[in-house]
């Protein structure tokens, strides 16, 4: 009998591709991350990648938003891969991972720049 592959073995295997510098990141499909990034998404975003805060409670001082809001929202961006949620501890440090996103309406898909790309 012949498994199937499925889309996560797939993806596991690109993206290990790409860590070896043996392919580029094919574009995904961009409407569940556009559905992702509301107002205070994109407000946290923008706050993380100004202020570097250093844990949940700096993002919530930062932006006056109530702590289990910021903790949601960082937890759907961190789902979409455009945040990483670093555990410190009893802490856990919120780092941005991409800078900018292009959509290609034409396609349904985007392209993202990681943080680490445009500092370079």
């Amino acid at each position: 009998m012949m498994m199937k592959r499925t889309s996560l073995a797939t993806l596991r295997d690109e993206m290990r591709a790409v860590a070896r510098g043996e392919a580029t990141p094919t574009s995904r499909p961009a409407a569940p991350m556009l559905a992702a990034l509301s107002a205070e998404a994109l407000d946290l975003l923008g706050v993380m990648l100004r202020e570097h805060p250093q844990n949940i409670g700096q993002v919530v001082a930062l932006t006056g938003r109530a702590q289990p809001n910021v903790s949601r929202s960082l937890q759907q961006l961190a789902a979409h891969g455009l945040v990483r949620l670093v555990r410190e501890g009893r802490e856990v440090r919120p780092e941005p991972v991409v800078r900018s996103l292009t959509v290609d309406f034409a396609t349904g898909t985007y392209e993202a720049q990681s943080v680490a790309a445009s500092a370079a």
